[in-house]
């Protein structure tokens, strides 16, 4: 991930985080982490962006739905 597009992911996580309540890091957060699968999300399945999701915390029945795919063709990349 490159430096621009850290920023664009910081840029859209703010305003997702002053739409939660709470404590303002972890707000913070979470919104982070949610733009961060989104953006691993919508680029294609390879076995790299399949480790990063899983290295972030994405579990694979997300991933599994998200793909239209069966954890047999997972295990198989």
């Amino acid at each position: 991930m490159t430096y621009n597009q850290s920023k664009d992911l910081m840029r859209k996580a703010v305003p997702l985080a002053r739409k939660m309540e709470g404590d303002w890091n972890i707000r913070m957060s979470i919104a982070l982490k949610m733009t961060v699968l989104n953006f691993y999300l919508n680029k294609a399945l390879t076995k790299g962006n399949l480790d990063i999701l899983l290295a972030k915390g994405c579990s694979t029945r997300r991933i599994c739905k998200h793909y239209g795919v069966s954890r047999h063709q997972l295990n198989a990349l």
